[in-house]
């Protein structure tokens, strides 16, 4: 069962496992046909919003009827949607102020392939990337930090490219980093995929507008 996080009449909030597409083709398990079964929605409108990589885990948001995803969509496309992540990354991040950097990179999609690139903001498709970062803890063993980021903006692995490109990439991220790495020493970590979880989501209730927060209780480790 997919833990369920929040839900009211037009609309659910859920924990994606990593491994699981958030949408796919008719016939093949996703996120969303997970989700159907489990409610008993076979003939009932569901969609997801938004979309988690499918190595990536945390909290998505999916729509039960038409209008609530209409107003979903308008709030992330006017920004009133608010995500945070946690990841582990590669290296020592230093940060000398408590107040959240601001990576600020011009990214595009690489042509015919399911990757992006961090490009010139005059070269063609050139898309800006936003990113608030606060430096959670560090560890030593593995030489690894873990890293609060809040994106302002939706690119194609945003989250990815700005960690990745600046020498930091995420552990487990077999695109824009290494694989292979040695897990933070801890007994509870527990990723086999990208070290990189959608903690919290702040959105507007469909029906109230009242600002609601759905957050996952851990601390993107791989701790339940």
């Amino acid at each position: 069962m997919i833990p369920i996080l929040w839900q009211c009449d037009s609309a659910v909030a859920v924990d994606k496992p990593a491994g699981l597409s958030t949408t796919s083709p008719p016939g093949t398990e996703s996120l969303e046909s997970r989700i159907r079964e489990q409610l008993g929605r076979d003939g009932g409108f569901l969609s997801a919003v938004h979309r988690l990589d499918r190595d990536v885990s945390g909290v998505v948001l999916l729509a039960l009827t038409k209008k609530s995803a209409r107003l979903f969509s308008d709030q992330f496309a006017l920004r009133k949607v608010h995500k945070k992540y946690h990841a582990w990354v590669q290296g020592r991040v230093h940060d000398a102020s408590s107040n959240p950097m601001r990576w600020r990179d011009h990214v595009r999609k690489i042509p015919d392939v399911a990757k992006g690139e961090v490009c010139d903001a005059e070269a063609k498709g050139a898309k800006l990337a936003e990113t608030d970062v606060r430096v959670l803890t560090y560890d030593e063993h593995a030489d690894s930090t873990l890293l609060e980021l809040s994106p302002l903006t939706g690119r194609m692995h945003q989250l990815r490219l700005q960690t990745s490109t600046r020498g930091h990439a995420i552990l487990g991220d077999p695109v824009y980093g290494s694989s292979e790495f040695s897990p933070p020493n801890d007994d509870s970590w527990s990723f086999d995929t990208i070290a990189l979880v959608a903690v919290k989501l702040q959105f507007h209730h469909p029906r109230t507008g009242v600002l609601t927060e759905v957050e996952i209780q851990r601390l993107g480790t791989g701790r339940d």
